[in-house]
């Protein structure tokens, strides 16, 4: 019988491409779900299901009880949350929790699934002030990396992965931002952009980065970092690609970054008034800084092999075309 391989974070958006990867491979999967009905019904019924939340220490010990590879998708990734203990409580508390019950079991791989948000980028934004601050997110997770990398120190086997900008098909959610971003602008419904500068990004199928996991869980080397990219490109060549291959141009008017830190201190003072915040200075400042990223490391370590964004984004557009009316936004 094959090892068993446990997951977190199956339900979510990488997750459910990284289950359809594993399952093709025959391989045992068992995965921590606080929702298993948000599972496709053709995957749920051929894994093994431990119903809680990844705080919950006693589910996680029934997941990792027996397991030869765990990987730990699962993280708490909003741009803002009224309460801020979520943060530390999944992303920093939940990893601790996670690492001590894989060092018990004597687990032979683990991959840790980060941000890129965690490594410096390759040029800071021209910002001050407050906006300088770490987000919540990004603070939480380096904190969660630095355990990660701790419990590698100390012999037992644990590699760190860095999935950059992720589209593909999928929910319109937050975790597929890209993609929401895309149709919203197909759709006419992107009003206003962010003058960027037009600073890079690195953008990546959902489907590749579920690839790079399984690749660093069996070829990675113990404390190794491993960025799952695609291509650099900044948000405007995105949008004339999406132009480019639909023929639907529409005008998005760029909002300088002054303007935009204005709005985004606004919405912090509505959010603590309301409890919704959908921007802060802070991730207006990511979105200034110039984050291309270098997958050299991967290809060549784990022999990563993302498809080229024109191909991801037609693959994506098309299965968009295809469900449209059942797509909402």
């Amino acid at each position: 019988m094959s090892h068993t391989t446990f997951v977190t974070g199956a339900t979510g958006f990488i997750g459910q491409y990284l289950l359809r990867r594993l399952l093709a491979n025959d391989q045992r999967v068992r995965i921590l779900a606080r929702r298993p009905d948000l599972l496709p019904a053709d995957l749920g019924c051929r894994l093994e299901v431990v119903v809680g939340d990844v705080r919950d220490r006693d589910a996680l010990a029934r997941g990792v009880a027996g397991a030869h590879t765990v990987l730990h998708l699962a993280a708490f990734a909003r741009a803002w949350s009224p309460h801020s203990e979520d943060f530390t409580s999944v992303n920093e508390d939940a990893v601790r929790t996670l690492l001590e019950l894989a060092a018990a079991e004597n687990v032979s791989r683990l991959v840790h699934v980060s941000t890129i948000l965690t490594l410096p980028p390759f040029r800071p934004a021209p910002v001050n002030g407050r906006s300088q601050l770490a987000t919540p997110y990004e603070r939480s997770k380096r904190e969660g990396e630095s355990l990660v990398q701790a419990y590698a120190a100390s012999g037992h086997h644990a590699v760190i992965v860095h999935p950059t900008r992720v589209y593909g098909p999928g929910p319109l959610h937050d975790a597929n931002g890209v993609t929401k971003a895309v149709v919203l602008y197909l759709r006419g419904r992107l009003r206003v952009r962010l003058a960027d500068g037009d600073v890079l990004g690195n953008y990546v199928h959902a489907d590749d980065v579920a690839a790079g996991i399984t690749l660093a869980a069996a070829k990675g080397g113990s404390g190794a970092h491993y960025i799952l990219g695609g291509e650099n490109a900044s948000f405007r060549e995105l949008l004339e690609l999406a132009t480019r291959l639909t023929g639907v141009r529409r005008t998005v008017l760029p909002l300088p970054p002054a303007a935009a830190l204005t709005v985004a201190g606004a919405a912090e003072v509505w959010g603590r008034l309301t409890g919704h915040c959908p921007i802060t200075q802070s991730w207006i400042r990511v979105l200034l800084e110039d984050r291309r990223a270098d997958i050299t490391p991967a290809r060549q370590d784990l022999g990563y092999q993302p498809r080229a964004l024109a191909e991801g984004l037609r693959q994506t557009l098309a299965w968009l075309a295809r469900n449209g009316g059942n797509v909402q936004v």
